[in-house]
């Protein structure tokens, strides 16, 4: 009877060292399962920085955006403005904001101008970049209507006489001023090139008859168009646009001459690269709403054209590397 208690024994503790060596199927997965769970990014609203006064396109396109990206993500997307050094000012605001996700970027292009003439000494390159959503190919020259100008031919003609007279319109650092320093070298002219201030700004210097030429995206200027205050003498396009098709190209007119930038959200360097997924996936499922299409076509003459994380990030790097080829042009050197 000892003997059989005792082998008893035995086999019961040999059956519980392996009963404790074993690990449960439910315990290996648990990790997974309680990382899944710990990511619920976002739980407060997002805000989005717009670098410039309300009113203008960035502003409308990033107020658009967030309209559209409050249902996918279930949270609030704020827009807020900050003006100031041509976007600069709320570039670096973003920059240095914690990176929580909370705190984002609407921009585009000039974000690099700024870089090229000096206004700052960093461009996307110091930001987590999630996706664009809209690839603007409208950029159009306009004339007040009172123009002796009725053809972009007619413009550079003019331009080639009379060196220095024809002012034109822009920004210092702005994308704009780099078309503008394009159609110099390209038609080989000398524009008298004034900063007059945001596209608003530059719209009212045209009515008033201030200045002889504005180059922004159609959508800036179409009210203007529409009530005949304005001429349009080209679009800087591969093509004419669909949205407004009775505009000639620049190549159409002789002149090589081509211009666009991708609107694009981007967040603080060492933001969570899960978020900066999410942004995407959620930019992309706006880009497919016919009402967000729409909105944008009816305002601004533009589509949607989504480009996820790593091609957004290479189109930066090729805007930057065709910008800072072209620095001496730019800068005047």
């Amino acid at each position: 009877m000892k003997k059989i208690i005792v082998l008893s024994l035995v086999m019961l503790l040999i059956s519980s060292m392996f009963v404790g060596c074993a690990t449960p199927p439910e315990e290996s997965n648990s990790e997974g399962s309680v990382e899944e769970e710990t990511f619920s990014w976002p739980e407060k609203p997002l805000e989005i920085v717009v670098p410039f006064n309300a009113g203008g396109d960035t502003d409308f396109h990033a107020r658009t955006y967030a309209k559209y990206l409050e249902p996918i993500l279930g949270e609030k997307v704020l827009v807020v403005n900050i003006s100031g050094a041509n976007g600069s000012a709320g570039t670096i605001k973003v920059r240095d904001s914690e990176a929580d996700g909370y705190t984002a970027l609407f921009y585009h292009d000039s974000m690099l101008m700024n870089k090229v003439v000096g206004v700052t000494d960093f461009a996307h390159e110091e930001l987590e970049v999630a996706a664009a959503g809209i690839m603007d190919n409208s950029y159009i020259l306009a004339v007040n209507a009172n123009s002796p100008f009725e053809t972009l031919e007619d413009l550079i003609n003019y331009a080639k006489e009379n060196p220095g007279e024809v002012k034109y319109a822009s920004s210092i650092g702005a994308y704009t001023y780099y078309v503008g320093r394009q159609m110099e070298v390209l038609t080989d002219v000398d524009f008298n090139i004034v900063d007059a201030g945001g596209g608003t700004d530059r719209n009212a210097a045209l009515l008033a008859e201030k200045i002889d030429t504005n180059v922004n995206p159609y959508g800036v200027m179409k009210p203007y168009i529409d009530s005949g205050d304005f001429r349009v003498l080209a679009v800087f396009a591969d093509k004419r646009s669909g949205l407004f098709p009775d505009v000639p190209t620049a190549k159409e007119q002789g002149f090589n001459i081509i211009a666009h930038r991708a609107y694009f959200l981007s967040f603080p360097k060492g933001t969570d690269e899960r978020i900066i997924t999410k942004v995407s996936e959620a930019m992309e499922q706006v880009s497919k709403i016919p009402e967000y299409a729409e909105d944008i076509s009816t305002a601004y003459c533009v589509e949607p054209a989504y480009m996820n994380t790593a091609d957004t990030k290479a189109y930066l790097d090729g805007a930057m590397e065709e910008f800072e080829a072209a620095s001496d042009m730019i800068l005047g050197e």
